[in-house]
């Protein structure tokens, strides 16, 4: 980094350099996270197309090392922070396949190299394996590598390097949401035993991650988050992401039997307790996910791209709008949601259409529920006061009437944005790199009042048609499966 700025001879030298196209890329992303006004391009635009310009010829990647795969993995990284996921999930693929060619992937007593140059490709080859898993889960695409070939192992401490942890549960998070995408939407040979088995094996799984969390990492959903981290929050995002993908198709399956009920003018059918439960779980999780964005949008720690926050709140909201479709005892949305549109508006107004169009695409499910509100993007009143944290009963099971918003409405932060938490911020940050103990975790981490050994065969029929029916198609893709109610909320009658 000197020589770029010592002289103009050094400079020019280092512009020759396969580094400088990956400081470029890194230049890109630092312009993309602080952009504060409308741009006609994509913030960081041009230094991008200059890097793209600068790589190497694609027979010379092997030779270049693991550097081109930093690069790759930053390329991907910064189209995918411009909605641009299609593109991301062909170079984050190249930069995987280079990984494994290099070896990066191998257990570290098989690479032959020094011990810091292990820890670096080790950490690497995870880093990319787990974006891998993450765009091609988000697209509804094959992953670039079989799950039964890889022989690594997580990584370890090692001097000079981060703390391994967050890192760590963030590929058991993405691990686990490729095998949500592979098998409990994408195997159509997949037998109704085996899969609500299935589900509650991945239910058990996340459940264990988040209490795996440390406290560095952890939060406290019983009261009002009034400080949440970074790494934090995204390892959140994800693994309620995560329960989200796992519960959400039981919940739009019953919104689809209430709108053509509704449409047919047919009495409402009681709901059984064990998917009533499903859909409170996935409720649940949508709450918590916007508590966080909502709490890091008040930080200003949320960027207007990058990261997989919009995703996240698109797909809590959606949940939500959902919930009020069941719920017609109100003809106002939660607070929560009101949230989530100033989550969105806050991301759009700095030029990202992707927010704008999400931000148009919730407000129209919206419209078939509350007709007569009006979303402007700014939280009301009410919204500064707390929310009943305790949890209602198990839905009933008798009639709709008795899906009252529950308990999943955990407190959101006050809208009061604190300068003397950026500090904090950063000093909370810096202690992922001491070891820790889950001894001492708090044992709020991972509290969702839900029966985690819960049996579900015996509503196996009604779950597996909820992931495969032939009249009502979901991928777990947010967009798409958005895209499909909308066309019952779009039906004639309706």
């Amino acid at each position: 980094m000197g020589l770029l700025f010592q002289t103009a001879e050094s400079q020019e030298q280092q512009k020759q350099t396969t580094w400088y196209t990956e400081y470029l890329l890194v230049m890109a992303m630092a312009k993309l996270m602080d952009v504060e006004q409308p741009t006609s391009q994509p913030p960081g635009s041009e230094l991008f197309s200059e890097a793209l310009k600068r790589l190497p010829p694609l027979h010379n990647f092997g030779s270049e090392g693991v550097i081109v795969v930093e690069i790759l993995t930053l390329v991907a990284t910064y189209l995918q922070w411009c909605d641009r996921k299609h593109d991301a999930y062909i170079y984050i693929g190249l930069a995987l396949r280079l990984a494994i060619a290099l070896g990066c992937n191998l257990p570290e007593n098989e690479q032959s190299c020094l011990p810091s140059q292990c820890a670096h490709r080790v950490r690497l080859w995870w880093t990319v394996y787990m974006l891998d898993r993450r765009l091609s889960s988000g697209l509804g695409l094959a992953a670039g590598a079989d799950e039964r070939q890889l022989r690594a192992g997580y990584p370890r401490h090692a001097v000079g390097f981060q703390s391994p942890v967050a890192i760590t549960i963030n590929v058991r998070i993405a691990r686990i949401t490729d095998e949500i995408m592979s098998s409990l939407y994408g195997s159509a040979s997949i037998t109704q035993i085996e899969l609500v088995r299935k589900i509650q094996i991945i239910l058990q799984e996340l459940y264990d991650i988040g209490q795996s969390f440390p406290p560095s990492l952890a939060m406290d959903f019983s009261q009002p988050l009034e400080r949440v981290t970074r790494t934090g929050s995204s390892l959140f995002l994800m693994l309620f992401q995560a329960i989200i993908l796992c519960t959400r198709p039981i919940l739009l399956r019953r919104v689809r039997l209430e709108v053509q009920g509704q449409q047919r003018s047919l009495p409402p059918e009681p709901v059984p307790e064990i998917l009533a439960k499903l859909c409170d779980t996935c409720h649940e999780a949508s709450m918590r996910s916007l508590a966080i964005l909502y709490r890091l949008q008040q930080q200003r720690t949320i960027p207007r791209y990058g990261f997989f926050d919009l995703d996240a709140t698109f797909s809590a909201a959606f949940v939500l709008v959902m919930v009020g479709v069941l719920d017609n005892t109100t003809d106002q949305p939660p607070p929560a949601l009101d949230q989530a549109f100033h989550v969105l508006k806050f991301l759009s107004q700095s030029g990202n259409s992707a927010a704008e169009q999400r931000f148009q695409d919730i407000s129209l499910s919206c419209s078939h529920v509350w007709p007569n509100y009006v979303f402007n993007g700014a939280p009301p009143e009410t919204q500064t006061s707390q929310v009943d944290p305790s949890r209602d009963q198990a839905l009933n099971t008798a009639s709709r009437k008795d899906l009252r918003r529950s308990p999943l409405e955990y407190p959101l932060a006050s809208s009061t944005y604190m300068a003397q938490d950026s500090g904090q911020f950063r000093l909370d940050e810096g202690r992922l790199l001491e070891s820790w103990s889950q001894s001492g975790a708090p044992e709020t981490v991972f509290d969702m009042e839900v029966d985690w050994g819960l049996d579900l065969t015996g509503e196996a029929e009604g779950i597996y048609s909820s992931f495969h029916s032939p009249i009502f198609p979901l991928t777990g893709v947010d967009h798409m499966d958005w895209l499909e109610i909308e066309k019952v909320f779009s039906a004639p009658g309706v």
